[in-house]
């Protein structure tokens, strides 16, 4: 979530302290809770209004789930985030991530990264100078 979006949200939960069963997404014409239904038609048609064919919700959470790991989120964050199986994650979102796609072949071809994790920091150098005790 955008640090500003998460701002203002935590800033409205201050003002409005809702009650834990408080409903979130409510009607603007009616501020009664929105129903699935009603919620579902609004996207789409907020989707035509800008010009994109078919925004229903899950096409928000696909680009959220690519978006974190194009920017180099682990499939088990992302996983976390959206609720779902890392399996799922992988299996739905990793292969639209071409910047993943190439480091992983680019570890499996090259062997790049695999013994820099393996490494040990190197010794402590002894000074030259110094007699031992």
């Amino acid at each position: 979530m955008h640090s500003e979006l998460l701002f203002a949200l935590e800033a409205e939960c201050e003002r409005l302290k809702p009650e834990p069963s408080a409903q979130v997404l409510l009607n603007p014409t009616t501020g009664k809770p929105m129903t699935r239904p009603r919620l579902y038609s609004r996207i789409l048609a907020l989707g035509k209004r800008v010009g994109v064919a078919g925004a229903h919700p899950h096409r928000f959470r696909d680009t959220l789930a690519v978006d974190m790991l194009s920017r180099g989120a682990s499939p088990y964050d992302v996983a976390k985030m959206l609720g779902d199986t890392i399996d799922a994650v992988e299996k739905h979102y990793t292969p639209f991530v071409k910047e993943l796609r190439d480091r992983v072949r680019s570890i499996l071809e090259t062997g790049t990264g695999i013994e820099e994790a393996a490494k040990m920091p190197p010794p402590i150098q002894q000074n030259p100078l110094r007699k031992p005790n």
